[in-house]
């Protein structure tokens, strides 16, 4: 692979982590409100998933950071089958990945609730990911929303939001 591609990635990947540091230090501690002397005695504080999240992502990215420093391959651009050139259709993939989450985010939690906008957002995903088989774009979305609902509502005892239409 050329030096700018792995200059891209090593740019991209700086860039990711600035931002979920910025997440970590500023969004977090600016957005969610932890109430005064809550313990694990108490339960999770309710900025434990927000952090645990940003923990991860920074070190997935930080080890692909380092792999690619230490000259390890990176990815190819990928090639769709309506389109011969190679690498013209992951922007298109990644934008509407985007969307997808934004729409999520803004639109599906606050009216449908968590599980019914996060079934709905991964099988949007899923779909422009390319998957056409049914049992894979069913599947996959019941299978998350499944083990999310069995690890926060019963294992963590943590009420994910209903939304407007199921609030009730």
């Amino acid at each position: 692979m050329d030096t700018h591609s792995r200059r891209g990635e090593i740019a991209l990947l700086c860039g990711l982590l600035l931002a979920d540091a910025a997440f970590y230090f500023v969004a977090i501690p600016h957005g969610i409100e932890d109430p005064e002397g809550f313990g694990l005695d108490r339960g999770l504080p309710p900025s434990f998933s927000a952090r645990a999240a940003a923990i991860l992502m920074a070190l997935i990215m930080g080890v692909r950071l380092l792999w690619v420093l230490a000259g390890g391959e990176i990815a190819a651009p990928d090639e769709e089958p309506w389109n011969g050139e190679a690498g013209t259709g992951s922007w298109r993939r990644n934008a509407a990945g985007i969307g997808i989450a934004f729409v999520f985010a803004v639109v599906l939690v606050p009216l449908a609730g968590y599980y019914l906008g996060a079934a709905c957002m991964i099988l949007a995903l899923t779909a422009a990911m390319g998957e056409r088989r049914r049992l894979h774009l069913v599947g996959q979305p019941v299978a998350v929303v499944g083990l999310i609902w069995l690890l926060f509502d019963r294992i963590f005892s943590i009420r994910l939001p209903a939304g407007i239409l199921f609030d009730g």
